[in-house]
């Protein structure tokens, strides 16, 4: 099987002070887009991606189990020891799914939130089998 990933750079980055003394920070933004080309030149139909969003939001998002990674990792599977952010909402608008993730205070989290400070431009990538 291939592996199928999809990036999509235009993404919210939303930062808010918390009872630590510290920062919270948060992603969100257009997570996958149905029924358009994308870079791989595939198109999605948005009864798929809903299909397939509504199973994983009961399956990891309502479980708090839908980490992500820092970076393009070669593969299907979430390396826990990579992960970087939690994704708390992936929501139909239009043909966007707009999600929203924590970026968590892990190694790799810290990462992130430090080029979030520097100014970086960061992105999502989805992937699949």
């Amino acid at each position: 099987m291939k592996l199928i990933t999809e990036t999509i750079e235009d993404i919210e980055v939303l930062t808010e002070a918390n009872t630590k003394g510290g920062k919270d920070y948060k992603i969100r933004g257009v997570f996958m887009q149905a029924d358009i080309k994308n870079r791989n030149g595939r198109v999605y139909p948005v009864e798929t991606l809903s299909k397939e969003v509504s199973r994983y939001t009961t399956e990891y998002i309502n479980k708090r189990r839908a980490f992500g990674e820092l970076g393009h990792p070669d593969g299907p599977t979430v390396n826990l020891e990579r992960v970087s952010h939690m994704i708390t909402s992936l929501k139909p608008e239009g043909k966007n799914f707009i999600g929203e993730a924590k970026v968590m205070d892990t190694p790799y989290g810290k990462i992130v939130k430090n080029l979030i400070d520097e100014g970086a431009q960061l992105g999502v990538s989805s992937r699949g089998m």
